[in-house]
Formats: C-alpha cells, sequence, structure tokens
C-alpha cells in the first residue's frame, strides 16, 4: 500500500475530560488502530443517471459492514436527511448513532424530497453530546454548517466534524477556517481530542488548509493536526517535498478529478501514525472518490 507512516508526540488526556463521557460500548474502537472514512455522496445534486440512490446507500453501509472495512466512524458530506435517516436505520442495528446538520432546510426538490440538506457524522458506539456549529461568514450561497458529536474514539472522548468549506477561491473559505480551527483548538486545550474529516474544497498548500497542517509542514502552516495522507510518498511534489528526505508533505492522493479536496486531519497529540487510499471513483454514488483512514493511536 503506499503508505508510510510519521511519528508523532502523544498526550494522555486528563481524567476530568474523561468523566465527562459514558463508559464506551463494548463494539466501540480500543486504543490502538481505528478505521475511518470520509465521503461527499453528492446526494443532493447528482440526480441524474449514472446516479444510483439504492447503491449510494449500499455504499455507505458497506464502509459500516464488521465483515468489510468496518469504520469506526463516517464523515458524510451532501446528505439528504432522508438519505441519513435510512442509514440510521440501517447501521443502528450495528451499533451506531450520529447527527445530521442541515445547510438547506428544503433540500434539492428531485433528490432531497423535501427533506433538509446537509453533512453528517455516524459513529460506532453511544454519542454524549452533539452540537452544530456554525462557520458561515456572509456571502455563501447556502450556510456552512457542521455537524459535531462528542463519543469515544480509541478510549478517548473525541470530537468528530463532518466539514464541508465553501468552494470559492479561499476568501470565504479561509475565515470559515480560522472559525473552525479555532473551535478545535479549545476543544483540544480542554483535553478533548479531535477528529476532522469532509470536503474541504481546497488543495492541500492553500491558504484555507494551512489552519489545519503542523506548522513544520511549511507554507505558512499553523495547524494542530496530521493529515492522513500526508505521509504517502508516492504523491509528494519531489521539488518541495523529496521522497528521500521528507518523511510528511502537504500532499495526498486526488480525491476529485485530478484535486485532493477532501482529507481527515487527527488532532497531533493523540495520534502515532496516519495512512489513507481513495478508491477509485463510483460513478453511481458520487463525484467525489471515498477515502478510507486508518490511525494508530497511543
Amino acid at each position: 500500500m503506499r503508505r508510510t507512516p510519521a511519528a508523532l508526540a502523544v498526550l494522555t488526556l486528563t481524567a476530568a475530560a474523561l468523566s465527562v463521557l459514558a463508559p464506551p460500548a463494548p463494539r466501540a474502537a480500543a486504543a490502538g488502530t481505528v478505521r475511518l472514512t470520509s465521503y461527499n455522496i453528492c446526494g443532493n445534486m447528482c440526480a441524474a443517471p449514472p446516479y444510483d440512490r439504492a447503491r449510494r446507500i449500499a455504499a455507505v453501509v458497506d464502509e459500516a459492514d464488521p465483515g468489510g472495512w468496518a469504520a469506526d466512524q463516517l464523515f458524510l458530506q451532501e446528505v439528504c436527511e432522508h438519505q441519513y435517516r435510512e442509514l440510521l436505520d440501517r447501521l443502528g442495528p450495528l451499533g451506531y448513532t450520529g447527527f445530521h446538520s442541515a445547510t438547506l432546510p428544503g433540500g434539492n426538490p428531485t433528490i432531497c424530497e423535501g427533506y433538509a440538506y446537509g453533512n453528517a457524522v455516524l459513529v460506532r458506539g453511544p454519542v454524549s453530546d452533539t452540537a452544530e456549529l456554525d462557520l458561515t461568514v456572509g456571502g455563501e450561497r447556502e450556510p456552512i454548517t457542521v455537524p459535531r458529536v462528542l463519543a469515544s474514539l480509541a478510549d478517548r472522548p473525541t470530537w468528530s466534524c463532518s466539514v464541508h468549506l465553501y468552494w470559492d477561491d479561499g476568501t470565504l473559505a479561509v475565515p470559515e477556517a480560522d472559525r473552525l480551527a479555532a473551535r478545535a483548538h479549545a476543544w483540544l486545550d480542554d483535553g478533548f481530542a479531535v477528529v476532522l474529516g469532509g470536503d474541504f474544497n481546497h488543495s492541500p498548500r492553500t491558504d484555507t488548509l494551512s489552519r489545519f497542517y503542523l506548522p513544520e509542514r511549511g507554507d505558512g502552516a499553523h495547524g494542530a493536526f496530521v493529515e492522513a495522507d500526508e505521509s504517502d510518498p508516492e504523491f509528494f511534489d519531489p521539488a518541495l517535498c523529496p521522497p528521500a528526505t521528507t518523511t510528511a508533505c502537504r500532499s495526498g492522493e486526488t480525491t476529485f478529478g485530478p484535486k485532493k479536496l477532501d482529507y481527515v486531519f487527527l488532532s497531533a497529540p493523540h495520534v502515532l501514525g496516519a495512512t489513507a487510499d481513495a478508491l477509485a471513483l463510483d460513478a453511481t454514488v458520487s463525484d467525489h472518490d471515498l477515502l478510507r483512514v486508518t490511525a494508530t493511536t497511543a
């Protein structure tokens, strides 16, 4: 596989932070390894054939199949509420709970059938808190909101967010990213781990993404996160990150045509290493590739 884990420092959460969560479910991810999936399923806009509603739902359910990928958490973008409800009905018996946040209350009448459209997080095990984080700064064609859940991941209380930043030149996406990063830093200061998965709508070396990458990744980065696909030398730009001397780079496999727009960021103090793989495009589901992540925790 095209992966090289990057070693990072590990920080133990305080007992006070641990005490806010109920005991994890028996099948909640244990310390050691977690599996995550991020997927923009294009559920509001991808309407005409070859897109297929049944295949769209099945593709997400497959990611949770205990005999397959068995993702501990799923980060979904562009999800109609009735699609989310169907997923929850299918995944509930497997121990998943979740939260959907609407950006368009009416959705696309053709696809969302009058239901809300937005983003969702599904996690295996109990959820102790849910909330909607509003990143909208003004001028966007639709609100930019992030569903977030507090749940146990690898025996650690973790805020997990499904992110879909604005699709502009960065004028609006950068202040949105500032809001998201500020909230994430506050959670870290409070002793929580953080996972940000989703469609950030910008390439790795843009100013928008500088808010999340660690400072040592260069180009003005000033974040606190490890990006799951930053350690794969196959996708390094040799002019900026010579594979022979570089262990991590603001790069990664493409997820939307020739661009990398989809990411999973994990709070650096809580992860030893991470790898990612973008699956081949399933044109019956979305115009994005599905992104799978394996992360090693303390």
